[in-house]
């Protein structure tokens, strides 16, 4: 039995600047708490330090999703949990296009979850949440191949 990982690496590649910039950030204003600040100072920074905290826990949980395809179906990892969906079960795997980023689905008769978040930037075409079974071709060259790693087959 063969199994093929899939990610999307553009939403890694933010992921992980999202986490170096929040962990330079609270770094910087640990180094300032260290130092010494006034009382309504220090209870601002300690504020923000939390805020900083969760958003780095979330940013780095966020790059465990991933899917993984073998013979016997396709397991979503998100960022607490995992769902192990057989090809049996699975009646779609679409895509949708939105304004600034473009979503791939997969579709069951319980459940629609979503695989990959794809962002496309501020210069790509907008698109009125339109859902696509296969991709259309106005698709970015890397959510295609992404699509096409997710649903071709093995081997």
């Amino acid at each position: 039995m063969e199994r093929r990982t899939v990610r999307c690496y553009r939403y890694l590649l933010i992921m992980a600047v999202l986490v170096v910039f929040l962990a330079v950030s609270a770094g910087l204003l640990m180094r300032a708490l260290l130092r010494g600040l006034a009382y309504l100072e220090t209870l601002g920074a300690i504020i923000l330090l939390a805020v900083l905290a969760a958003a780095l826990v979330t940013a780095v949980a966020a790059l465990r999703g991933r899917a993984i395809v073998d013979d016997q179906g396709v397991t979503i990892v998100g960022a607490l949990r995992r769902w192990r969906y057989a090809w049996d079960d699975v009646t779609e795997i679409s895509l949708h296009a939105s304004l600034r980023y473009w979503e791939v689905y997969l579709r069951t008769d319980d459940a629609e979850r979503r695989v990959f978040f794809y962002p496309v930037g501020v210069f790509a075409p907008p698109a009125a949440g339109e859902r696509h079974s296969t991709p259309p071709p106005y698709t970015p060259p890397g959510l295609a191949n992404l699509y096409a790693r997710l649903t071709g087959p093995l081997g």
